[in-house]
């Protein structure tokens, strides 16, 4: 049983409401969200944030987030802000944020779909609340606050951030990034897997880059997720992109010995062998506490999808641990269209928190971003799931 509400009313004129980070700052109730507005899409403004001593049934007044756009003399930086993300058994607050930089262009006008001037992007973490260092997978200088458009930096560790950090029972934590090949010209849309883990020390590392063939996703691997299996091995699924010769899927690879190495990329498939269509579109894990199921939520379509449509319907399912699959009998429909609603209506973009007092699983997600319809505009909805 799921239960559909909406959480933040659009506002006009036309613009959607959406979520850009939500999740528990401590081992109590104290909550943070982060809030966005959007009349376009990928194109982000007016970010806030909030925060509820109480699980959510006060809220503190809005707090606009500075220095999100800002112009150096030098080129132009937007840092996409790291929402808390809150590791209870170790009593360790992360913060995944990005740093997306344009080097010798100080009169850009950000947005982000236009990829025609040259720019790259770095993935950052602070840990309780310190400073910020970019996460390394290779030789490179850690970014400098002082001097951002260092060409050296900008050559090596670019990265695109995952959905979230897990971690394992003996206190290692693991982040999965979009990663790019050092000294070729950067693309967007071609970028392969890695692995950053925490060891016990502190330190972060990266496992082996892994990529894929264009042939098979044809704008690589995006927007990975991970989750630590009961026998600890990590599984990590990717978003891709369909080919000429290949329709979407998502995309898997796992690790065996701890986050150092990754296998070979596959198809995430079902627990029969079977195969599903997924659109290029994000997805996640996540793991109930009441019943220590594993779940994984993501877009599953009847037919091959064109790049990123459809993005309907919306499931969770029950992940097959032992096969690193999805159980195909036990998908529920989160969310679907309806027919009187646009083609291109879509669920996705959606956050996730296991609430502490009653552990049911929210999801929050702006329904729809139907960019193509005159006018459009959405609210921020809050799905409730027992499981």
């Amino acid at each position: 049983m799921i239960e559909r509400s909406i959480y933040i009313e659009a506002k006009k004129p036309p613009t959607s409401e959406l979520m850009g980070g939500l999740g528990y700052t401590g081992t109590g109730l104290e909550r943070e969200e982060i809030h966005k507005s959007s009349s376009d899409s990928d194109n982000y403004q007016h970010w806030r944030v909030r925060r509820s001593p109480d699980n959510g049934r006060t809220w503190s007044t809005e707090e606009e987030i500075a220095n999100v756009n800002v112009q150096w003399p030098a080129g132009g930086i937007v840092t996409y802000p790291g929402a808390p993300q809150h590791d209870a058994r170790n009593n360790r607050l992360f913060r995944i944020s990005m740093k997306r930089i344009w080097p010798g262009n100080p009169i850009y006008t950000f947005n982000w779909k236009d990829h025609s001037h040259p720019f790259y992007d770095h993935v950052l973490l602070s840990e309780n609340e310190g400073p910020a260092r970019c996460l390394r997978y290779e030789e490179g200088p850690d970014f400098d606050s002082d001097n951002p458009f260092e060409p050296a930096f900008g050559k090596s560790n670019r990265a695109y951030r995952g959905q979230s950090i897990c971690c394992d029972q003996t206190g290692k934590a693991f982040h999965p990034m979009v990663c790019y090949h050092q000294g070729k010209d950067y693309h967007f849309n071609r970028g392969g897997l890695v692995l950053m883990r925490r060891e016990l020390d502190g330190q972060w590392h990266g496992s082996n880059p892994i990529y894929i063939d264009p042939n098979t996703s044809g704008r690589g691997l995006l927007e990975p997720d991970a989750a630590v299996l009961k026998d600890g091995r990590i599984l990590v699924v990717c978003r891709g992109s369909n080919t000429p010769t290949t329709p979407g899927h998502k995309w898997m690879s796992h690790s065996d010995d701890g986050g150092r190495t990754l296998a070979p990329i596959e198809e995430f498939r079902y627990s029969d062998g079977g195969s599903f269509y997924s659109p290029s579109s994000i997805h996640r894990f996540i793991r109930s506490t009441r019943t220590g199921v594993l779940y994984w939520i993501g877009n599953i379509c009847p037919l091959p999808p064109e790049r990123n449509l459809p993005r309907y319907p919306l499931y969770i399912g029950v992940v097959d641990e032992e096969r690193m699959a999805l159980e195909r009998d036990s998908l529920l429909i989160i969310d679907d269209r309806s027919a009187d609603e646009p083609e291109s209506l879509s669920f996705s973009n959606f956050l996730l928190l296991e609430n502490r007092e009653t552990l049911d699983i929210e999801l929050y997600m702006t329904r729809g971003a139907a960019w193509d319809v005159p006018g459009w505009k959405s609210s921020v909805y809050r799905y409730l799931f027992k499981p």
